[in-house]
């Protein structure tokens, strides 16, 4: 399995800073009530302070002004955008996107797809990503339901958006569901508890959900191949593998920079006797990934 960025207990929560794009134009999706449950984070600094409703950041939307916040804490990156649909109709985005070993997993099949495969990837992902969502929300929703008995989860869609310009080249993908804006929404009515707990199942640091089968690189890989995507794992370290990389086609690598070509920890100490005179052994040189 990957490995897991270790965590200070002292440190403060990593969040990103904020960031901002032009108002963007959605395609159809479905209205869907949600609850008023969130906790004080910078989301809500950072769109309050400059628009203290979402009509107000429509308004600004509405003059080409950016009205956008793209954040973390603890989980992958989510993003909270207002959008205007051309019957000038407008609401809030709320989208988590891929990250952690599902990350990992997809960027080593996108390179397995190659680009006769690309089309029937992205087309496999979408599926997958609804299955694992229609997974994981009842989970989400119970946890919140601890809190507020009431509460019903939103239902999120999966989407893809165009590669990053600085990214790995794969395209984007996640959840998002579209919030309603009226004269009466406050920003508290945009965020969905669920789906932003989500983005805790899309990270590698905390371990919530390592108790969650669904969530498990064997079951996510086994998810995304029923749904034509070619993911492979290592069959010694469960790591996700491609031996299609451009820059080593035929050797099998991993995109976890501490282990790449090799299976496990290079640096496990083996059973045999330290040499006496030198420093290395043949262990040093570890194993190649196989595929699963």
């Amino acid at each position: 399995m990957p490995k897991k960025r270790k965590k200070n207990p002292k440190a403060p929560r990593k969040q990103a800073p904020a960031r901002s794009i032009s108002a963007q134009r959605p395609g159809p999706e479905p209205e869907v009530r949600v609850v008023r449950v969130v906790e004080n984070t910078g989301l809500r600094g950072s769109l309050a302070e400059r628009y203290p409703a979402p009509l107000d950041g429509v308004k600004a939307a509405r003059t080409g002004e950016p009205v956008e916040w793209i954040g973390s804490i603890e989980g992958s990156m989510m993003r909270h955008r207002i959008v205007l649909a051309d019957d000038g109709t407008a609401a809030v985005e709320q989208a988590v996107f891929v990250g952690g070993c599902l990350e990992q997993v997809l960027l080593c099949a996108w390179h397995q797809a190659g680009e006769p495969g690309r089309d029937r990837f992205e087309a496999g992902v979408l599926t997958a990503l609804d299955a694992l969502h229609t997974t994981l929300r009842p989970i989400l929703e119970a946890e919140v339901r601890n809190v507020c008995p009431d509460y019903n989860a939103a239902v999120l869609r999966s989407f893809r958006e165009e590669p990053e310009r600085h990214g790995a080249g794969m395209p984007l993908f996640g959840w998002r569901v579209l919030h309603p804006v009226g004269p009466e929404t406050t920003w508290d009515d945009t965020v969905d508890a669920a789906a932003w707990n989500s983005s805790l199942t899309m990270s590698s640091w905390p371990d919530h959900y390592d108790h969650v089968p669904a969530l498990q690189p064997a079951r996510l890989a086994q998810l995304l191949g029923d749904h034509g995507v070619p993911a492979v794992l290592c069959a010694g370290c469960g790591t996700p593998i491609t031996d299609r990389h451009p820059r080593w086609t035929g050797i099998w690598i991993t995109p976890d920079s501490e282990s790449g070509p090799v299976c496990g920890d290079r640096h496990a100490g083996s059973d045999a006797p330290d040499p006496v005179l030198g420093m290395f052994t043949d262990e040093e040189f570890g194993e190649p990934h196989r595929p699963a």
